[in-house]
């Protein structure tokens, strides 16, 4: 008998261990576009939990994190087989996320100042990356600020209330930012939402090769990682792209959700997933009326008594899921954010009033006796191929409809005495048109979408969204029909009545949390089904058939046209750059800022008072980035009013600060040496067309120590 050498024996078992490993390694990457949205959630939710009891710390987040990463890691599907394409397409996605999220570097924007949402964003991230509670305490300043009228301890975004200052919005965003700062710094802080926004791109691109496969699935991808809205939106701290990671991660996970061995935790998670975009925005419970909608018509069709009752718990738990995130959102904003709230409550009860009403109808359905609705389902089954034919019809209808608004139909929306419609009608002479403050455009939305995406990505999304609800219907396709569900009222709702200042590229971005991805993920499946991917087996015979008769001439030319067409959406987006897409947003204003910061360090001065002038008020940069207590006036005060301040704060250090240095009662000649000089540039605001121009804005800051008179003395 014969025996093996030692080493062979050895070699044997570390071969198949090495196997196995590089087996879990590739599931894991593969798995990856699915699961980074889930870590995404785990992670944000209990920052939003640490920031509303005070503890926002890593001792308190990180764990509970690991514990829903835990919960959730088998509840995110298996990943896909191991096919060339689906390496391919996993290898080309990641290169394109990384290398966008390099180039994006460069472009991060110093957006410091509350000018817009990504100011206060970006201030409160800096604060909680720092500090445990995501309130802001003035101090001794609101005591002097109650001496004098026309002074103040609050400011623009950031709401005065016992004390505190409580910063507008939801406080998810500058959460998830200010993890970020625990590790890297300000920096990280500034830089935070392009990591968010790779992981949007890999949620889009998980959805997408979930419904039109992994090769398709990269045009949705580099068409919005090209768009100019979500590169001016990933740059700066808005809540868009986190919105869309948490919406396209969890429509990813619709995958084989309805397979007979998937327990309602999947869904449980997908209603979480999407619901997050509710914690994240205020208006975001319109997604969850979408999920609502297409988990109720899902488990409302299904014939088999079992098939009903396993649909109906995956629904509940879907909507339960959904529920907790919109509860915890909503949470959030009323202790944190209460002015916020009081100021949007007609549109807030709005929105909340609807999905609430879709809520109880849909659990009306679900939990109405088993027999009831036995003849309906029966009479859809019968002719669900015309239904089908008419849900697509349906889609290109309301298409056509949207796209056709500006021949037939004005938005006039807004109050021309207001301050949108005053910038409205400003923006309206620069562009030399007729000047109508109340108009809103909202007629105009399917055309800015098409100033960044192209008309044929438009086109092709309808498409497709047409061919998804026709499958949905035609096929009683669950998973199909809460994609179709969510997309369109995600989509369709701020198409029809956008509710913003219509000012580019400002007005564009509440379109691209649903409806940019929405269209482009919808586009992609149009490509598919065009270039022929089949699915049944009926399809595969079919296709079969077709390339041994003469129709595989037919099959090519149409391949053809669907990789010409994916070439025109992909490239189509860089149309809009222009001489803006290299633009930083409000560049030079962290270290203008800091600069500041370094004077009253060196002057001695932990009381400051500024007063403004244009560009911003400022209240709120100097009390996060320099750490001091401040007070604010809006217009320019007496030497008399300067010492009650004084006088109020206790006296000491006090200094004044300004970005006009005739604003100051100097006590003798003005200072001839400013701080933080700087040029700043922003995208140049526009009305009709994309943002062509970048304007470029000169600003220095003035600084003084107020004296026992009220007097400011230079100190340069």
């Amino acid at each position: 008998m014969t025996t093996s050498p030692p080493g062979h024996l050895v070699r044997r078992p570390a071969a198949a261990r090495a196997s196995r490993l590089l087996d879990g390694c590739l599931a894991l990457l593969l798995s990856l576009p699915d699961r980074l949205p889930v870590l995404l959630v785990c992670l944000g939710a209990p920052s939003v939990l640490a920031v509303l009891v005070g503890q926002f710390r890593p001792l308190v987040v990180l764990p509970l994190a690991l514990i829903g990463v835990l919960l959730t890691w088998r509840l995110v599907p298996a990943a896909p087989a191991r096919t060339p394409a689906q390496l391919g397409g996993l290898l080309a996605v990641l290169l394109l996320c990384v290398g966008w999220f390099v180039r994006s570097l460069r472009y991060v924007s110093g957006y410091v100042v509350v000018n817009r949402d990504p100011g206060f964003l970006t201030l409160r991230a800096l604060w909680l990356s720092e500090h445990t509670t995501g309130t802001i305490p003035v101090g001794a300043a609101e005591a002097a600020a109650a001496a004098v009228s026309g002074a103040s301890a609050g400011t623009e975004a950031f709401t005065l209330q016992d004390g505190v200052l409580h910063v507008q919005g939801n406080v998810m965003l500058p959460a998830l930012l200010a993890i970020q700062g625990w590790v890297g710094g300000e920096r990280a802080v500034l830089a935070g939402n392009l990591v968010i926004g790779a992981i949007a791109l890999l949620a889009v691109y998980a959805v997408a090769r979930t419904f039109a496969g992994p090769l398709w699935a990269l045009v949705p991808v580099t068409a919005l990682a090209l768009c100019l809205p979500y590169l001016v939106t990933t740059r700066s701290a808005y809540t868009e792209p986190l919105t869309v990671a948490f919406l396209c991660g969890g429509l990813a996970l619709l995958r084989g959700a309805w397979r007979r061995e998937t327990g309602v935790g999947r869904h449980l998670l997908i209603g979480a997933l999407t619901g997050a975009v509710a914690a994240a925005r205020i208006d975001g419970s319109v997604v969850v009326v979408g999920l609502v909608i297409g988990y109720t018509l899902a488990a409302a069709t299904p014939l088999g008594r079992a098939d009903r009752s396993a649909a109906r718990r995956r629904a509940l738990a879907a909507m339960l899921g959904a529920a907790v995130m919109v509860a915890l959102g909503m949470t959030d904003v009323l202790r944190l954010s209460p002015q916020y709230v009081q100021d949007h409550t007609s549109q807030l009860h709005q929105l909340l009033g609807l999905a609430a009403a879709v809520t109880v109808l849909a659990l009306l359905v679900l939990l109405a006796p088993t027999g009831l609705l036995g003849w309906l389902r029966r009479w859809l089954h019968r002719h669900r191929r015309t239904l089908g034919a008419l849900a697509a019809t349906l889609v290109v209808l309301v298409g056509v409809a949207l796209a056709s608004r500006p021949w037939w139909w004005q938005g006039h929306f807004n109050d021309p005495d207001s301050g949108a419609g005053r910038a409205v009608a400003t923006l309206q002479k620069v562009a030399g048109v007729a000047v109508d403050g109340s108009r809103s455009y909202d007629e105009e939305s399917l055309t800015w979408v098409s100033w960044y995406l192209g008309w044929v990505a438009v086109l092709l999304g309808f498409a497709g969204l047409a061919v998804l609800a026709r499958r949905a219907v035609r096929g009683r396709d669950p998973a199909r029909t809460v994609l179709v569900a969510v997309i369109a009222v995600g989509a369709v709702f701020p198409l029809v009545r956008v509710s913003i200042t219509p000012d580019q590229i400002w007005a564009v971005r509440r379109l691209v949390p649903v409806t940019f991805p929405g269209l482009l993920v919808a586009g992609s499946c149009a490509l598919a089904a065009l270039a022929g991917r089949v699915r049944d087996r009926r399809a595969v015979r079919r296709t079969a058939h077709a390339r041994s008769g003469g129709s595989t001439v037919a099959l090519v030319l149409r391949r053809v046209a669907a990789v010409g067409i994916a070439l025109v959406v992909t490239l189509a987006p860089t149309r809009a750059w222009g001489d803006v897409a290299g633009v930083v947003e409000l560049s030079g204003r962290d270290t203008q800022a800091h600069a500041l910061c370094d004077e009253l360090t060196d002057l001695g001065a932990d009381k400051v008072v500024w007063v403004h002038s244009s560009p911003f008020r400022y209240l709120a940069t100097i009390r996060v980035i320099c750490d001091v207590e401040v007070v604010e006036f809006t217009h320019v005060p007496t030497a008399e009013e300067l010492a009650a301040v004084r006088d109020a704060w206790g006296g000491g250090t006090v200094a004044a600060a300004t970005f006009d240095v005739t604003a100051l009662p100097w006590s003798g000649d003005p200072p001839t040496v400013s701080v933080g000089g700087t040029v700043s540039t922003t995208l140049g605001r526009t009305l009709i067309t994309a943002p062509t121009t970048v304007d470029r804005t000169w600003s220095e800051i003035w600084v003084g120590l107020v004296q026992d008179d009220g007097t400011v003395a230079a100190t340069g």
